[in-house]
């Protein structure tokens, strides 16, 4: 995923599935100097910062 759409998808009234690692994430917080985001995995609740290119959308 691009940093670019991490912004969208955070700003999104609308809840868009993503996914990092087969797990479904809520993205947090998006870092543009790091292209990192911090995402909460909704299976575990843990949050955890990952690179934002290992975000997939869901289909």
């Amino acid at each position: 995923m691009r940093i670019e759409r991490a912004i969208e998808i955070q700003n999104s009234p609308g809840v868009i599935d993503v996914k990092y690692n087969g797990n479904n994430v809520w993205i947090e917080e998006v870092h543009k100097d790091t292209e990192s985001v911090l995402v909460k995995d909704l299976t575990t609740n843990k949050e955890i910062e990952v690179p934002v290119s290992k975000l997939q959308e869901g289909k």
